[in-house]
Protein backbone atom coordinates (compact mmCIF):
# COMPACT_ATOMS: atom_id res chain seq x y z
CA UNK A 1 0.00 0.00 0.00
CA UNK A 2 2.54 2.70 1.12
CA UNK A 3 4.45 2.12 -2.58
CA UNK A 4 1.50 2.79 -4.42
CA UNK A 5 1.26 6.49 -3.42
CA UNK A 6 4.47 7.03 -3.65
CA UNK A 7 5.11 5.78 -6.80
CA UNK A 8 2.31 7.59 -8.63
CA UNK A 9 3.80 10.45 -7.01
CA UNK A 10 7.54 10.05 -7.93
CA UNK A 11 6.53 8.87 -11.43
CA UNK A 12 3.99 12.74 -11.52
CA UNK A 13 6.85 15.01 -10.50
CA UNK A 14 9.66 13.38 -12.89
CA UNK A 15 6.82 14.02 -16.14
CA UNK A 16 5.76 17.60 -14.82
CA UNK A 17 8.52 19.73 -13.22
CA UNK A 18 10.11 20.03 -16.81
CA UNK A 19 9.77 16.11 -17.63
CA UNK A 20 12.89 16.03 -16.10
CA UNK A 21 14.13 15.64 -12.34
CA UNK A 22 15.38 19.37 -12.02
CA UNK A 23 13.58 22.94 -11.12
CA UNK A 24 14.04 24.71 -14.26
CA UNK A 25 12.98 28.53 -15.09
CA UNK A 26 11.52 30.03 -18.38
CA UNK A 27 14.22 33.31 -17.61
CA UNK A 28 17.34 30.78 -18.09
CA UNK A 29 19.66 33.61 -18.28
CA UNK A 30 17.91 35.70 -15.26
CA UNK A 31 19.17 32.73 -13.39
CA UNK A 32 22.64 32.83 -14.32
CA UNK A 33 23.98 30.30 -11.52
CA UNK A 34 21.71 27.55 -12.53
CA UNK A 35 22.39 27.53 -15.68
CA UNK A 36 26.08 26.46 -15.61
CA UNK A 37 29.35 27.62 -13.22
CA UNK A 38 30.79 28.98 -16.03
CA UNK A 39 28.03 31.85 -15.92
CA UNK A 40 29.46 32.95 -12.05
CA UNK A 41 31.10 36.48 -12.72
CA UNK A 42 29.81 36.63 -16.19
CA UNK A 43 28.27 40.53 -15.35
CA UNK A 44 31.57 41.22 -14.92
CA UNK A 45 30.64 42.43 -11.55
CA UNK A 46 28.98 41.77 -8.01
CA UNK A 47 25.17 40.64 -9.29
CA UNK A 48 22.69 39.43 -6.78
CA UNK A 49 19.71 37.56 -8.73
CA UNK A 50 16.52 36.30 -7.03
CA UNK A 51 14.16 33.89 -8.90
CA UNK A 52 10.36 33.02 -7.96
CA UNK A 53 8.07 30.47 -10.43
CA UNK A 54 5.07 29.41 -9.50
CA UNK A 55 4.06 26.50 -12.02
CA UNK A 56 0.69 24.75 -12.53
CA UNK A 57 -1.29 27.26 -10.00
CA UNK A 58 -4.28 25.97 -10.62
CA UNK A 59 -3.68 22.19 -9.64
CA UNK A 60 -3.61 20.68 -6.12
CA UNK A 61 0.15 19.69 -6.53
CA UNK A 62 1.58 23.18 -7.91
CA UNK A 63 5.10 23.13 -8.04
CA UNK A 64 6.68 26.32 -6.80
CA UNK A 65 10.44 27.46 -7.06
CA UNK A 66 12.83 29.71 -5.39
CA UNK A 67 16.22 30.73 -5.86
CA UNK A 68 18.82 33.54 -4.72
CA UNK A 69 22.44 33.91 -5.58
CA UNK A 70 25.58 36.18 -5.89
CA UNK A 71 28.41 36.19 -8.15
CA UNK A 72 31.41 38.48 -8.63
CA UNK A 73 34.56 38.83 -10.85
CA UNK A 74 37.55 39.14 -10.23
CA UNK A 75 39.81 40.77 -12.26
CA UNK A 76 42.80 40.45 -11.03
CA UNK A 77 42.65 36.56 -11.01
CA UNK A 78 40.59 36.13 -14.21
CA UNK A 79 38.06 34.49 -12.48
CA UNK A 80 34.47 34.36 -11.00
CA UNK A 81 32.95 33.38 -7.77
CA UNK A 82 29.62 32.54 -6.97
CA UNK A 83 26.89 31.15 -4.08
CA UNK A 84 23.31 29.89 -5.13
CA UNK A 85 20.96 28.25 -3.00
CA UNK A 86 17.39 26.80 -4.41
CA UNK A 87 14.65 25.90 -2.71
CA UNK A 88 11.71 23.84 -4.72
CA UNK A 89 8.38 22.94 -3.55
CA UNK A 90 6.78 19.96 -5.75
CA UNK A 91 3.29 18.31 -5.78
CA UNK A 92 2.24 21.00 -3.57
CA UNK A 93 4.93 20.78 -0.61
CA UNK A 94 4.93 16.49 -1.07
CA UNK A 95 8.28 16.55 -2.30
CA UNK A 96 11.03 19.56 -1.47
CA UNK A 97 14.26 19.50 -3.09
CA UNK A 98 16.99 22.00 -1.99
CA UNK A 99 20.56 22.76 -2.74
CA UNK A 100 23.01 24.96 -2.27
CA UNK A 101 26.65 24.95 -4.03
CA UNK A 102 29.63 27.38 -5.22
CA UNK A 103 30.94 27.68 -8.84
CA UNK A 104 33.87 28.72 -9.77
CA UNK A 105 34.93 29.90 -13.14
CA UNK A 106 38.23 30.93 -14.83
CA UNK A 107 38.17 33.29 -17.88
CA UNK A 108 40.88 32.82 -20.70
CA UNK A 109 41.51 34.92 -23.58
CA UNK A 110 41.86 33.32 -26.59
CA UNK A 111 41.65 36.08 -29.22
CA UNK A 112 40.98 39.93 -29.24
CA UNK A 113 37.52 38.96 -28.84
CA UNK A 114 37.21 35.24 -28.00
CA UNK A 115 36.87 34.19 -24.84
CA UNK A 116 36.56 30.26 -23.17
CA UNK A 117 35.21 30.41 -19.69
CA UNK A 118 35.39 26.44 -18.01
CA UNK A 119 33.37 26.37 -14.72
CA UNK A 120 32.85 23.84 -12.24
CA UNK A 121 30.44 23.93 -9.06
CA UNK A 122 30.10 21.60 -6.23
CA UNK A 123 26.78 21.48 -3.98
CA UNK A 124 24.77 19.69 -1.47
CA UNK A 125 21.48 18.28 -2.50
CA UNK A 126 18.87 17.45 0.07
CA UNK A 127 15.06 15.84 -0.78
CA UNK A 128 12.76 15.21 1.83
CA UNK A 129 9.46 13.92 1.63
CA UNK A 130 6.21 14.75 3.42
CA UNK A 131 3.44 11.52 4.00
CA UNK A 132 2.18 13.54 6.15
CA UNK A 133 0.65 15.32 2.99
CA UNK A 134 -0.11 11.99 0.95
CA UNK A 135 -3.51 10.99 0.08
CA UNK A 136 -3.59 6.64 0.16
CA UNK A 137 -5.80 4.87 -1.31
CA UNK A 138 -8.26 3.33 1.79
CA UNK A 139 -8.89 6.82 2.53
CA UNK A 140 -11.31 7.48 -0.66
CA UNK A 141 -14.88 6.17 0.25
CA UNK A 142 -17.41 8.13 -2.92
CA UNK A 143 -17.03 11.49 -2.70
CA UNK A 144 -15.25 11.37 1.27
CA UNK A 145 -11.51 11.24 1.96
CA UNK A 146 -11.41 9.38 5.33
CA UNK A 147 -8.05 8.82 7.63
CA UNK A 148 -5.81 6.61 6.21
CA UNK A 149 -5.89 3.03 8.13
CA UNK A 150 -2.11 2.85 7.33
CA UNK A 151 0.63 4.18 9.69
CA UNK A 152 2.22 6.97 8.53
CA UNK A 153 5.43 7.09 8.19
CA UNK A 154 7.67 9.57 9.31
CA UNK A 155 9.05 12.41 6.88
CA UNK A 156 12.12 10.98 4.87
CA UNK A 157 15.35 12.98 4.42
CA UNK A 158 18.42 12.46 1.94
CA UNK A 159 21.17 14.70 1.79
CA UNK A 160 24.47 14.57 -0.66
CA UNK A 161 27.34 16.31 -2.14
CA UNK A 162 27.35 16.35 -6.09
CA UNK A 163 29.33 18.25 -8.96
CA UNK A 164 28.49 19.82 -12.27
CA UNK A 165 30.82 21.32 -14.64
CA UNK A 166 30.58 23.78 -18.04
CA UNK A 167 32.25 25.79 -20.81
CA UNK A 168 31.21 28.88 -21.78
CA UNK A 169 32.05 30.66 -25.32
CA UNK A 170 31.59 33.76 -26.37
CA UNK A 171 32.76 37.17 -28.71
CA UNK A 172 31.23 40.27 -28.24
CA UNK A 173 27.81 39.24 -29.50
CA UNK A 174 27.95 35.37 -29.99
CA UNK A 175 28.01 32.78 -26.99
CA UNK A 176 27.64 29.17 -26.77
CA UNK A 177 28.47 27.12 -23.84
CA UNK A 178 27.66 23.33 -22.34
CA UNK A 179 26.53 22.17 -18.75
CA UNK A 180 26.87 18.76 -17.34
CA UNK A 181 25.11 18.19 -14.29
CA UNK A 182 24.90 15.56 -11.76
CA UNK A 183 28.97 13.95 -11.92
CA UNK A 184 28.35 12.02 -8.88
CA UNK A 185 25.40 9.54 -10.14
CA UNK A 186 24.32 9.24 -6.47
CA UNK A 187 21.24 7.65 -5.23
CA UNK A 188 18.13 10.09 -4.81
CA UNK A 189 16.36 7.83 -3.08
CA UNK A 190 13.61 7.96 -0.35
CA UNK A 191 12.91 4.45 1.36
CA UNK A 192 13.72 1.43 -0.94
CA UNK A 193 13.55 2.94 -4.15
CA UNK A 194 16.87 1.62 -5.97
CA UNK A 195 17.01 4.79 -8.68
CA UNK A 196 19.96 7.15 -9.60
CA UNK A 197 19.97 10.88 -10.77
CA UNK A 198 20.88 10.06 -14.28
CA UNK A 199 23.11 12.91 -15.74
CA UNK A 200 21.98 16.07 -17.05
CA UNK A 201 23.26 18.14 -20.07
CA UNK A 202 22.40 21.49 -20.94
CA UNK A 203 23.55 23.24 -23.90
CA UNK A 204 22.44 27.11 -24.76
CA UNK A 205 23.51 30.01 -26.78
CA UNK A 206 22.33 32.74 -28.76
CA UNK A 207 22.99 36.01 -30.86
CA UNK A 208 22.48 39.93 -30.23
CA UNK A 209 22.33 42.49 -32.99
CA UNK A 210 22.71 45.92 -31.89
CA UNK A 211 20.63 48.19 -33.65
CA UNK A 212 21.50 51.48 -31.71
CA UNK A 213 23.36 52.74 -29.27
CA UNK A 214 25.83 50.87 -26.88
CA UNK A 215 25.18 48.55 -24.09
CA UNK A 216 23.22 50.16 -21.08
CA UNK A 217 23.47 53.42 -23.17
CA UNK A 218 20.48 55.72 -23.10
CA UNK A 219 19.83 54.88 -26.77
CA UNK A 220 20.77 50.96 -26.59
CA UNK A 221 18.59 48.85 -28.77
CA UNK A 222 19.09 45.32 -29.24
CA UNK A 223 17.30 42.47 -30.72
CA UNK A 224 18.54 38.72 -29.19
CA UNK A 225 17.91 35.15 -30.16
CA UNK A 226 18.70 32.51 -27.90
CA UNK A 227 18.30 28.37 -27.26
CA UNK A 228 18.74 25.86 -24.42
CA UNK A 229 18.34 22.30 -24.83
CA UNK A 230 18.10 19.91 -22.01
CA UNK A 231 18.25 16.14 -22.24
CA UNK A 232 18.19 14.15 -19.11
CA UNK A 233 17.21 10.41 -18.69
CA UNK A 234 15.95 10.34 -22.68
CA UNK A 235 13.94 13.41 -22.03
CA UNK A 236 14.49 16.03 -23.97
CA UNK A 237 13.53 19.76 -24.55
CA UNK A 238 14.23 22.75 -26.40
CA UNK A 239 13.45 26.55 -25.43
CA UNK A 240 14.03 28.90 -28.53
CA UNK A 241 12.33 32.32 -28.85
CA UNK A 242 14.08 36.20 -29.32
CA UNK A 243 14.19 39.16 -26.89
CA UNK A 244 13.80 42.85 -28.30
CA UNK A 245 15.44 45.51 -25.58
CA UNK A 246 14.77 49.84 -25.85
CA UNK A 247 15.92 51.31 -23.23
CA UNK A 248 15.23 50.43 -20.48
CA UNK A 249 12.13 47.83 -21.18
CA UNK A 250 12.54 44.42 -22.78
CA UNK A 251 10.03 41.83 -24.38
CA UNK A 252 10.18 38.56 -25.53
CA UNK A 253 8.73 35.11 -26.38
CA UNK A 254 9.74 31.75 -26.28
CA UNK A 255 9.17 28.20 -27.23
CA UNK A 256 9.32 25.15 -25.27
CA UNK A 257 8.90 22.03 -26.51
CA UNK A 258 10.20 19.56 -29.06
CA UNK A 259 9.13 19.89 -32.59
CA UNK A 260 7.55 17.37 -34.75
CA UNK A 261 8.03 14.70 -32.21
CA UNK A 262 3.96 13.36 -31.71
CA UNK A 263 5.06 13.20 -27.94
CA UNK A 264 2.44 15.31 -26.00
CA UNK A 265 4.91 15.97 -23.33
CA UNK A 266 6.96 17.08 -25.68
CA UNK A 267 4.84 20.15 -26.60
CA UNK A 268 5.52 22.10 -23.24
CA UNK A 269 4.34 25.88 -23.40
CA UNK A 270 4.59 29.12 -24.98
CA UNK A 271 6.12 31.53 -22.64
CA UNK A 272 6.18 35.41 -22.57
CA UNK A 273 8.34 37.80 -21.44
CA UNK A 274 8.58 41.57 -20.29
CA UNK A 275 11.15 43.41 -18.01
CA UNK A 276 12.52 46.98 -17.43
CA UNK A 277 16.19 47.93 -16.28
CA UNK A 278 16.24 51.00 -13.75
CA UNK A 279 19.28 52.04 -13.54
CA UNK A 280 21.42 49.05 -11.65
CA UNK A 281 18.06 47.28 -11.27
CA UNK A 282 16.72 44.59 -13.67
CA UNK A 283 12.75 42.90 -13.17
CA UNK A 284 11.83 40.65 -15.39
CA UNK A 285 8.39 38.55 -15.61
CA UNK A 286 7.27 35.85 -17.98
CA UNK A 287 4.09 33.92 -18.04
CA UNK A 288 3.88 30.13 -19.77
CA UNK A 289 0.75 29.15 -21.60
CA UNK A 290 0.31 25.39 -21.51
CA UNK A 291 -0.11 24.06 -25.45
CA UNK A 292 0.26 20.52 -24.15
CA UNK A 293 -2.81 18.36 -25.06
CA UNK A 294 -2.53 16.45 -21.75
CA UNK A 295 -2.59 19.74 -19.61
CA UNK A 296 -5.34 22.18 -20.68
CA UNK A 297 -6.39 23.71 -17.16
CA UNK A 298 -3.14 23.96 -15.47
CA UNK A 299 -2.91 27.72 -15.01
CA UNK A 300 0.63 28.02 -16.67
CA UNK A 301 3.28 29.50 -14.71
CA UNK A 302 4.15 33.02 -13.67
CA UNK A 303 7.82 33.53 -12.69
CA UNK A 304 9.34 36.84 -11.58
CA UNK A 305 13.32 37.86 -11.55
CA UNK A 306 15.27 40.11 -9.64
CA UNK A 307 18.36 41.32 -10.32
CA UNK A 308 20.60 43.87 -8.96
CA UNK A 309 24.34 44.82 -10.39
CA UNK A 310 26.39 46.23 -7.94
CA UNK A 311 28.98 48.98 -9.13
CA UNK A 312 30.10 50.21 -12.66
CA UNK A 313 30.83 47.77 -15.78
CA UNK A 314 34.94 47.47 -15.21
CA UNK A 315 34.45 45.38 -19.09
CA UNK A 316 33.83 49.44 -19.89
CA UNK A 317 37.06 50.67 -18.58
CA UNK A 318 39.46 47.74 -18.98
CA UNK A 319 38.17 45.49 -22.06
CA UNK A 320 38.58 42.51 -20.72
CA UNK A 321 34.95 40.98 -22.64
CA UNK A 322 31.64 41.46 -21.84
CA UNK A 323 29.29 37.61 -21.94
CA UNK A 324 26.47 39.00 -24.47
CA UNK A 325 23.48 36.58 -23.25
CA UNK A 326 20.64 38.42 -21.94
CA UNK A 327 19.60 39.12 -18.27
CA UNK A 328 15.71 38.50 -18.76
Amino acid sequence: MLRFPLMVLLTVLVFSNSYSQNPQFSQFYSAPLNLGPSMAGSANEGRLVMNYRDQWPRLSGRFVTYAVSYDQYIDDFNSGIGISVLHDNAGGSKLTSTMAGISYSYRIKAGRDLFFQPGLKTYYYQRRINFEKLTFADQFYGETVLPTSIQTPPEQNRGQVNFSSSLLVFTGNVWAGATVGHLMQLNQALADDPAYIPLSLTGFGGVTFRLAGTQRNRDDQSVSLAWQFRRQSQINQLDLGAYYFRMPFRIGVWYRGMPDTGTPWNRDAVAISGGILLDQLLIGYSYDMTISSMLQTTGGAHEIAVIYRFGKLISELRGIGQVPCPQF
